[in-house]
């Protein structure tokens, strides 16, 4: 597990590294989306804001000859007015009507028909539309008023203009050019109705406040939204202001294809990073396992007992060390086949398994050699009970198809640091006691091997 640490953390960071990278480069792809979509929109917002701009001003241009004419004739009468209101319909289409109110009381309109209810309106008496011609009167500019509801019916824009005249007695007020403005066709002559103007657009300002006035057109709420990108449309000394909510849905598109692009890459990488993983782990297995029984081989066997005298000359760690060969293998794999000498020696290997702690080492380090490393017996009497006990797990005859093989064990084991301190001289110690005792068992001590016939089953 220790040396799969670092490749492991390697991989995990390999994979937090790639999160992190796709993450930064999605967001850098949506923010270049999101300042193009803007920047678009906010070029759009500018053409809209000049053809407004041009209509509105336009359409109040054509009331300043009449303001001109009532400078020099302000006793003009009705059919006079009726010739230069026709002349100044007939190039603006937007304008609806036209109305004089001197002494702020409206005395000619035209067209008449259909605005019969206005004459006679006097603005001191209206407080809806007074406000704005008490400041047209007191700033001398001509203020717009709206859009609102019309006496004569529908919705329009008021624009009003005072008159002031020089006479012996000074500069006067004479009245108010009262010009009613169509704002729908206003609206559609700039574009603002064209099948794809500008996505959620919305326009404030009534009575020409800007953005302190009031929104009269658009989804409720939009100038609230923090996104919302605006312009100012100024006319005659009045302005309206203009808000937009850039569609940023291309935004998520553009973070989704790089996540996709960019998770593939990752996900690939990964992959080809575990493969080999996989790769180094099967081949350090087959560099320090036993290919058979997959215990610890020769190799691994002397690098934890490398590990282990290094602990025990520092903290005076005892430890066994153990060597087991069998007794008679070789006439099993003459007599019943090496498939069945193979199946021996993983019996023998699992019971060493079974008897041995977490903590210690079995290897299989030749044909029917095994070592144990046996951490913590530091006795005799420790090393003898454990020795005991493994001679007695592996006297069970070994069941093999119909056969019962006894197999017997040959045993040597030598103590750190109490009989060798160092590990050449505890493996030579160990090895020469276990072939000590396997020249007994070749005396006659012992029987080499028992073969003998499974019992038949009733």
């Amino acid at each position: 597990m220790r040396q799969l640490f670092l490749p492991v953390l390697g991989i995990v960071l390999v994979m937090l590294g790639g999160i992190v990278v796709t993450e930064y480069v999605a967001r850098l792809a949506a923010d270049r989306v999101q300042q193009a979509q803007s920047r678009e929109s906010q070029a759009r917002l500018s053409e809209l804001r000049a053809r407004l701009e041009g209509e509105l001003n336009s359409v109040l241009y054509f009331t300043q000859g009449l303001t001109s004419l009532l400078l020099f004739r302000p006793d003009i009468t009705g059919d006079e007015f009726n010739k230069v209101a026709e002349n100044t319909l007939r190039g603006s289409t937007p304008i609806r009507n036209i109305a004089l109110a001197p002494d702020n009381v409206i005395r000619y309109v035209y067209p008449l028909e259909g605005n019969e209810k206005v004459l006679g309106l006097d603005y001191r008496q209206t407080s809806g539309q007074w406000p704005a011609v008490k400041r047209a009167m007191e700033e001398g500019i001509t203020t717009v008023a709206g859009p609102l509801e019309l006496v004569q019916g529908g919705i329009g824009l008021i624009s009003r203009t005072p008159i002031f005249i020089d006479s012996e007695e000074g500069r006067r007020y004479w009245g108010i050019v009262s010009t009613v403005i169509d704002v729908s066709r206003v609206l559609e002559a700039a574009g603002v109705f064209d099948e794809n103007p500008l996505p959620s657009l919305a326009i404030r300002g009534i009575d020409g406040l800007g953005a302190e006035g009031a929104q009269f057109l658009g989804p409720v709420g939009l100038f609230d939204r923090p996104d919302i990108l605006t312009q100012d449309v100024t006319f005659q000394h009045n302005r309206w202001q203009l808000g937009v909510e850039p569609d940023y849905s291309e935004e998520q598109v553009a973070a989704t294809r790089v996540r996709v692009l960019a998770y593939g890459l990752l996900f690939i990488i990964l992959v080809l990073l575990l493969q080999m993983l996989r790769i180094f782990r099967n081949y350090e297995r087959r560099a320090t396992r036993d290919p058979l029984t997959g215990l610890p081989n020769r190799r691994l066997l002397l690098e934890r007992a490398r590990q282990l005298v290094a602990l025990g000359r520092r903290g005076r760690l005892d430890f066994c060390l153990c060597y087991l060969d069998l007794n008679g293998f070789k006439p099993v794999n003459d007599n019943y086949g090496h498939h069945a000498g193979d199946l021996v020696l993983l019996e023998i290997a699992a019971r060493l398994r079974k008897l041995s702690r977490a903590s210690d080492t079995v290897a299989r380090t030749g044909g029917d050699e095994f070592v144990l490393l046996l951490p913590g017996l530091g006795t005799e009497a420790e090393a003898e009970r454990i020795v005991d006990k493994l001679r007695s797990a592996l006297a069970v005859p070994v069941t093999c198809e119909s056969h019962q093989i006894a197999i017997g064990a040959s045993m040597g084991w030598a103590l750190f640091p109490h009989e060798a301190d160092d590990l050449d001289t505890l493996m030579a110690l160990a090895d020469s006691r276990m072939y000590c005792m396997k020249a007994q068992v070749k005396a006659g001590a012992e029987p080499q091997a028992a073969l003998q016939p499974a019992l038949e089953q009733d």
